[in-house]
């Protein structure tokens, strides 16, 4: 309980200085620790206070989620002499652990952050019995950014194993370190020139416009619509039936500025070839201009192209299948944005 108070009162005082976005947790960076504290064994250990040392390396999968191995030497530390039945002598003690830690993203240079874990500890014991334990370990901490690559980091864990020798008597040895973090990689700042939220080298599509969602890779995320309008044997005239289907590719559009679109127009197989290439350019120009004049959209936007008869979709053996052909359609691609 000391441990977690003493860590708390540190990270009151560090959210008290000043901090920038600059400076904090990024994903996809390697993470090395050093750090120098004390641990603090209860008294069933038959151990005193000592010093304790700590190396750590980890990885961020992303800026909140990570996994560190760290391993912990607490040298020459004293027996408890207040115990009945000690043994005089040191006790050196070794900790190694694999956690996970979730880091609170607050957007400044100050990170606080939650780490729980698994690993195995080894006592060295001058006078007495050896001893090692499978330990479980849970704690909180916090960050604090100096530059992109160099942060204050403060952490107080508490570790539980079991002597097995002992009948498996429960122990609790906590844990108070400070010391430096060092980040390599995609930089604690997350350098995003184009602000899309994916930090370089990991965005494929710099220089992404603002407003446009993106993907993981930081590329503009597209989304399509399709459009649909039959026409009349011999017509090239925008029925009223498809004045909604129209207006959804008019919206579509108006939507995403930076979307363009072309409409291809199509004929059944009667006719000549030359009166159906015709027929299916006016067809498309119909769809093209009804966008336009009824809807507001840009004429530069919409490009209209006819392919007469060349391309049916159903048969032309029946009025069916006629009435299928005699179309025009066209995919309309754009980027989605922020709305």
């Amino acid at each position: 309980m000391k441990a977690i108070i003493v860590t708390l009162a540190l990270a009151a005082l560090v959210v008290c200085i000043p901090g920038q976005a600059s400076a904090q947790m990024a994903e996809r960076t390697i993470h090395l620790s050093v750090l120098g504290g004390a641990i603090f064994p209860s008294n069933s250990t038959g151990m005193d206070n000592g010093a304790a040392f700590s190396l750590g390396l980890g990885y961020n999968f992303t800026k909140n989620f990570g996994l560190e191995i760290m391993g912990t030497a607490a040298p020459n530390i004293d027996d408890d002499y207040d115990l009945p039945n000690e043994i005089s002598g040191d006790n050196d003690v070794l900790l190694g652990r694999l956690n996970a830690l979730w880091h609170f993203d607050t957007g400044t240079k100050f990170t606080p952050y939650i780490t729980a874990g698994i690993g195995a500890i080894k006592v060295n014991v001058e006078r007495g019995h050896d001893y090692d334990s499978f330990t479980y370990n849970a704690g909180l901490g916090f960050k604090y950014f100096f530059d992109e690559t160099v942060a204050l980091r403060v952490e107080a864990t508490e570790v539980m194993y079991a002597k097995k020798h002992e009948g498996d008597s429960r122990y609790h040895s906590p844990i108070v370190q400070a010391g430096l973090t060092f980040q390599f990689g995609g930089g604690p700042g997350c350098i995003d020139p184009d602000g899309d939220g994916v930090c370089e080298p990991f965005d494929k599509c710099p220089g992404t416009p603002a407003g446009y969602r993106v993907d993981a890779d930081g590329c503009p995320i597209t989304v399509t619509i399709t459009l649909d309008v039959k026409f009349d044997f011999d017509k090239a005239v925008v029925k009223p039936a498809y004045r909604s289907e129209v207006e959804r590719a008019a919206t579509f559009l108006n939507q995403h500025p930076g979307s363009t679109a072309v409409v291809e127009g199509h004929t059944d197989s009667r006719g000549t070839e030359a009166y159906n290439q015709n027929l299916s350019e006016r067809r498309a120009r119909a769809v093209r201009d009804y966008l336009v004049t009824q809807f507001g959209v840009s004429a530069g936007r919409v490009s209209a192209v006819g392919y007469g008869k060349s391309r049916p979709i159903a048969t032309n053996a029946t009025d069916a299948g006629r009435a299928e052909n005699r179309r025009v359609v066209g995919v309309f691609t754009g980027t989605d944005v922020d709305r």
